[in-house]
């Protein structure tokens, strides 16, 4: 099974970025949707990281976040638990390790209240980020998928002044799309004129 971006041509990414995980397979192989999905999810993964190192990074961010959020909410309910057996004392440990000051949790009632509002907190800021996410993202189709490719790949030949062939292997092609992000942000720089000369 292909497993690396510089495995895929371009032709093969942008199939698989539409659903067609067969492109993966090698001779006879059936693999599970259990085993390609993640396969998937890593080539995606490293084409973004290549051709827009700033927005995987903020990818990665929101990630994080999400993870930093679940965490956080695990905590507070521990601390919950905690209570309910009598530690509360225990659960103002807890509590001031993740950063909220010892004056808020004099009783177990206030550790309770704390406890309740990270919970409330967390789960607010979660659905505001999915909703975020899914307004930018919505549904969109496997031609509106391959629309998009096409747009970018003519992007690219425009602002390269080179052919992209279907062929090419896909991290030279994530490369190349680096390259041509790097050279219209140094042209959105420069005076008018300069550009010309480029």
């Amino acid at each position: 099974m292909k497993t690396r971006l510089d495995q895929l041509t371009l032709q093969q990414l942008i199939d698989l970025s539409c659903g067609e995980y067969a492109v993966l397979c090698e001779n006879d192989e059936l693999p599970t949707d259990k085993e390609l999905v993640p396969k998937v999810t890593s080539i995606i993964a490293e084409y973004r990281a290549i051709a827009s190192p700033a927005q995987a990074r903020m990818e990665l961010m929101d990630a994080e976040k999400m993870s930093k959020f679940g965490l956080k909410e695990k905590c507070a309910r521990i601390c919950m638990l905690l209570c309910m057996v009598g530690r509360w004392k225990k659960a103002r440990e807890v509590l001031t390790k993740l950063g909220i000051e010892e004056v808020h949790l004099s009783t177990e009632e206030a550790v309770i209240a704390r406890c309740q509002a990270i919970i409330g907190e967390v789960k607010y800021e979660t659905e505001r980020m999915a909703q975020m996410k899914s307004k930018s993202k919505g549904p969109i189709s496997a031609d509106q998928v391959r629309r998009e490719w096409y747009s970018e790949i003519a992007g690219v030949m425009s602002t390269l002044k080179v052919p992209v062939s279907m062929d090419i292997n896909a991290a030279i092609y994530a490369n190349l799309v680096h390259q041509a992000v790097e050279r219209n942000k140094a042209l959105s720089k420069m005076p008018p004129m300069a550009g010309m000369f480029m």
